[in-house]
């Protein structure tokens, strides 16, 4: 869909700050129907927002055909998008609240989105897929096992409660070979991938620059979608991506317009 960022009216409209913004039309903007104080208080905070980034931006993950989430001088064809959110508190102390389950507060909210390639992404699924598979195959197996009148009489006239057991331990197996499976396997890909997005370059220089990781857990996990945030703040693709007033419409002597 076509931006339709048409309100000349707006004091922001055609500046830095409407491309930074980078909304779809100005109905949807946070400076639609503002007055002058209050879009003076948007451009403070687009400022402040883009200050904090690293000085090269961040769409530059997203702009190319490579994939941004392999490792060495040889990327794969990007086909897909991976969204990884990185959240940075306010140094002028105007904090919001990201979520109510959440305890952590932070200013500003930054989806970084890595273009990747088939290899990236089934080597990220099989990760997030592999618990499940084992736990649906032991304990499917264990299940069958206790299931079967023969085998649950002999385990009962050894213990009365052998065959409760044999699930729990083999509850306990799934757990403990996910575990072990899963670090043997992200090892594996961490050579091709960058499994762990804290270990990327870019992902690095905003830590370093006071961002956090917004996923929970030792591996926060990207979202991975066939197409890309396009609009919203952090998802321009140029910093001028918006219409100039300098590079208005044209006007013929005869009053026509033209391109």
């Amino acid at each position: 869909m076509e931006q339709e960022r048409s309100n000349r009216n707006c004091p922001l409209w055609g500046t830095d700050i409407c491309a930074q913004l980078n909304m779809r039309a100005c109905r949807g903007c946070p400076a639609e129907g503002k007055d002058v104080r209050e879009c003076d208080a948007i451009r403070e905070d687009v400022e402040t927002f883009h200050a904090l980034l690293p000085e090269e931006g961040v769409h530059g993950l997203f702009t190319g055909e490579g994939c941004t989430l392999c490792r060495g001088e040889n990327p794969g064809q990007r086909e897909s998008y991976s969204i990884f959110d990185m959240g940075h508190d306010d140094p002028r102390g105007r904090q919001k609240k990201l979520s109510l389950f959440r305890g952590k507060t932070f200013g500003f909210v930054v989806p970084l989105q890595f273009g990747c390639c088939k290899a990236c992404r089934r080597r990220y699924q099989l990760l997030g897929w592999l618990p499940m598979i084992i736990t649906v195959v032991i304990l499917g197996a264990a299940l069958l096992l206790v299931s079967r009148e023969t085998v649950a009489e002999s385990l009962r006239n050894v213990w009365r409660g052998l065959p409760l057991l044999v699930m729990l331990l083999a509850a306990g197996l799934c757990f403990l070979l996910s575990k072990v499976l899963s670090n043997v396997l992200r090892a594996r890909f961490n050579r091709y991938t960058y499994m762990d997005l804290r270990d990327h370059p870019l992902v690095r220089q905003m830590l370093s620059l006071g961002w956090e990781t917004v996923g929970e857990g030792k591996y926060p996990q990207p979202v991975f979608t066939r197409k890309r945030l396009a609009y919203g703040i952090g998802t321009a693709a140029f910093e001028t991506d918006a219409p100039s007033r300098d590079a208005d419409e044209k006007i013929t002597e005869n009053g026509e317009k033209f391109d």
